[in-house]
């Protein structure tokens, strides 16, 4: 049976993943970033599986007080955007989507905001991958992650990630079917030779879309 380790920093997605890949691999949970010294003592399994916003290395920050007030104003200046979308009723259709759109990107920098806050990066994550990429060469990395968004994945792909899924998005079996496409996908020759002429597939070709 092909073996899958996955690396997350929250025990809980830990567990709830072995629920999704038990039977079809063998699995290796890895906590980050207190088990970093295994994660690269390990021969190598067939794939890894990570979270993209992951803390650094020497583990979660707490936020601190100024941060937090920060975020509560920001918090509620987004709501009151939300909640005033529909209380003018003179307001046109295409400037209520306007001012809709407008409310997303704001709630978006909120996002941004406290996984900064956090000491939570995608740039940990893309790290990681890079350094799995130098120590295990040969082996694909797929990043599965709830807080995923358009830009990073083009950023993860570029990277060298196989494949990006969003957590919670997909079913057991359609996770499954992903993650067989992206260990699939890597073992292909043309793809791996296209590689080897400085092109990157990952562009044009999402597996599993």
């Amino acid at each position: 049976m092909r073996r899958l380790v996955f690396i997350d920093d929250d025990e809980q997605e830990l567990k709830d993943f072995a629920t999704i890949v038990q039977g079809d691999y063998v699995y290796t949970p890895i906590h980050w970033p207190g088990q970093e010294v295994d994660l690269f003592r390990d021969p190598g399994p067939d794939i890894f599986v990570s979270d993209l916003y992951l803390p650094p290395s020497q583990g979660d920050k707490e936020p601190g007080t100024d941060e937090i007030i920060t975020a509560e104003r920001f918090s509620t200046h987004i709501a009151e955007i939300f909640s005033g979308l529909y209380k003018d009723s003179s307001v046109s259709h295409k400037e209520r989507l306007r001012r809709t759109m407008g409310a997303i990107d704001e709630a978006y920098k909120l996002l941004q905001l406290q996984w900064s806050a956090l000491g939570q990066s995608p740039d940990h994550g893309v790290s990681l991958l890079k350094k799995l990429k130098k120590h295990f060469p040969r082996i694909p990395l797929v990043f599965y992650s709830r807080k995923i968004t358009p830009e990073d994945v083009i950023r993860v792909l570029r990277a060298g990630a196989v494949d990006a899924i969003r957590k919670g998005a997909w079913g057991k079996q359609d996770i499954l079917a992903r993650l067989g496409k992206a260990e699939e996908v890597w073992r292909d020759e043309n793809l791996q030779r296209i590689k080897r002429h400085g092109y990157n597939p990952n562009i044009t070709l999402i597996p599993g879309t």
